[in-house]
C-alpha cells in the first residue's frame, strides 16, 4: 500500500452495515438486484473521483432520506453534519411532502437540476457519482432491451431530457469530475440510440430536442 493512500476508518463499515439494514428489502427499478449493489457503486465512484471518506459515506447513504425513512437529525447523529449534510443535498424530495410520498416526477426534477448551481462542490461530487451510475446502468439495460424505459417514470424522453441537463450543469462546476466524464457518455449513447432518433422531429438536433421537453410537457398541461 502507498504511504499516501488514504486511511478508511470504522466509519465506513458502519455506514455500509447502515446502507445493508435500511435498504435491504429493496431492489433496482424493474429488476432483481439488490439496491445496495447502486449504493456501493456509488460510494466507489465517490473514491475514484478523489472523493474524501465523507463523501464516501455520503454517496452509501445518499437514498436514505428519500428512500429509507430517515432524515438529516438521524443521518447527522450517526456520522455527523457534514454528512447529513451532502445526503440532504442529494434528495429531491421536499421537505413540506408527506412522509413517504413524492410530489409529481417533472417538479421535483426540474427543481433538482435548478437547486445544482447552489450546491457545494462536496455535495455535487456525490451527486455527479449518482447520476453517472444511474446513466450507465440505464445503457447498459438498453442495449438489452430497448423497451426498458417504460419502467421509468418520464419514459425515453424524459429521462433523456433529465440526465442531459443535469451533465450539462455538473459539467460547468465540476469539470475534472471522472464521474461527469462518465455520464457525458452515456448521455450521448442514449442521444445516439435508434429509439431516441425515432423521437426527433426532422431538423431537430436530438440533444436540442431532449433540451426541450419540460417546456413541451408544460404546453400540453
Amino acid at each position: 500500500m502507498s504511504a499516501s493512500a488514504p486511511v478508511i476508518s470504522a466509519r465506513y463499515g458502519e455506514a455500509l452495515l447502515w446502507a445493508e439494514e435500511l435498504h435491504r428489502d429493496q431492489c433496482r427499478k424493474g429488476k432483481a438486484v439488490p439496491y445496495i449493489s447502486h449504493l456501493i457503486s456509488v460510494s466507489a465512484l465517490v473514491w475514484e473521483d478523489g472523493g474524501t471518506e465523507e463523501q464516501a459515506i455520503a454517496a452509501l447513504l445518499h437514498d436514505a432520506i428519500e428512500d429509507a425513512g430517515q432524515s438529516h437529525a438521524s443521518i447527522a447523529e450517526r456520522f455527523g453534519e457534514a454528512v447529513a449534510d451532502i445526503v440532504r443535498d442529494c434528495t429531491d424530495t421536499s421537505d413540506n411532502a408527506p412522509p413517504g410520498e413524492k410530489e409529481p416526477w417533472l417538479l421535483r426534477k426540474t427543481r433538482t437540476i435548478a437547486s445544482l448551481k447552489h450546491k457545494p462542490e462536496v455535495s455535487l461530487l456525490v451527486t455527479a457519482a449518482d447520476k453517472a451510475h444511474n446513466a450507465g446502468d440505464m445503457v447498459l439495460d438498453a442495449r438489452r432491451d430497448p423497451t426498458m424505459w417504460s419502467k421509468f417514470n418520464a419514459g425515453l424522453e424524459g429521462s433523456a431530457w433529465y440526465l442531459l441537463r443535469i451533465h450539462q450543469q455538473l459539467k460547468r462546476q465540476l469539470p475534472q469530475s471522472r464521474s461527469v466524464e462518465r455520464m457525458g457518455e452515456a448521455v450521448s449513447e442514449i442521444l445516439a440510440m435508434e429509439s431516441f432518433q425515432r423521437l426527433v422531429p426532422e431538423g431537430f438536433a436530438p440533444a436540442v430536442w431532449a433540451a426541450g421537453y419540460a417546456d413541451r410537457i408544460r404546453t400540453q398541461e
